[in-house]
């Protein structure tokens, strides 16, 4: 329950240390089967398995966040593309909370939520956004014809910037997913501390994400097989690693494994109270 996980190894046989309490948001860049969707499992299993973290977001593929949902209508998760509305709700939803956690802060003279104050009822939440230029696409497609009142991207796109913005100092984490990197579709990118790529074949998206590559390390990247990747996080060098192996089954399995116990200790906190 220590809020870090390993979830691969670099070229020195270290291994890759995913803290989710760190201040950090992160995005993850690959393109189809690079193994991308591997790392992303590695990290959200490392998430559901420590009871003070909640896995939280909008998924239109509806694979990845399901097995997090509490309960058939969780209010901080949307899955699918049926509902625009619903989507902007949930962001919305986690801006009105970021808001009422900076008000605490401001009243006690903090100026970040301690790590060691977060628990069950006061979780670290990590905010995912499964495929953003999907889900700006999709909000952009459903905005044709409205009025500029009516219309879903912009809500989107609004309260997504508030939360890279100031979220972080609220015990927020963003979590990004995208297949490669672009400035229309990655909005507020210097908020992203925390910057994975895995193999992509469009060599500005590898330079857009990771600014210290030199001309071989994008070559390499460029080139990577299958569950290899580069991560730079803020003050460190570039680290090439190699993700842990997990399919969609094992992850599937272990979230909801993590599910029933906190379910289960909810059961037993309940009924000691």
């Amino acid at each position: 329950m220590s809020g870090t996980a390993s979830v691969g190894a670099d070229e020195a046989g270290r291994n890759l240390i995913w803290d989710h309490f760190a201040a950090m948001h992160s995005v993850v860049q690959g393109a189809t089967r690079s193994g991308k969707s591997v790392l992303a499992y590695a990290v959200l299993v490392a998430a559901s398995r420590d009871p003070r973290i909640r896995v939280v977001g909008v998924d239109p593929s509806a694979l990845l966040l399901a097995a997090h949902r509490r309960g058939e209508d969780d209010p901080l998760i949307h899955l699918g593309t049926g509902d625009p509305d619903s989507a902007c709700q949930v962001v919305e939803r986690l801006v009105r909370l970021m808001d009422q956690r900076i008000r605490l802060l401001l009243e006690r003279g903090l100026d970040a939520v301690p790590r060691d104050v977060h628990r069950e009822a006061f979780p670290l939440f990590v905010i995912v956004f499964e495929e953003l230029p999907a889900i700006l696409s999709w909000l952009d497609s459903e905005d044709q014809g409205r009025k500029p009142g009516e219309k879903f991207a912009p809500r989107m796109r609004l309260a997504m910037g508030r939360l890279l913005r100031e979220s972080a100092k609220a015990g927020m984490r963003v979590f990004t997913i995208i297949q490669r990197a672009e400035a229309a579709t990655l909005p507020e990118r210097s908020q992203y501390a925390r910057r994975v790529s895995m193999r992509v074949d469009n060599r500005a998206s590898v330079e857009l994400l990771m600014e210290l590559a030199t001309t071989d390390d994008v070559d390499r990247i460029m080139a990577l097989g299958p569950g290899r990747g580069v991560i730079h996080e803020a003050g460190e060098p570039l680290r090439f690693f190699r993700a842990d192996f997990l399919e969609y089954t094992g992850y599937r399995s272990a979230v909801l494994a993590a599910r029933a116990r906190d379910a289960a200790q909810e059961v037993v906190s309940s009924e000691s109270a």
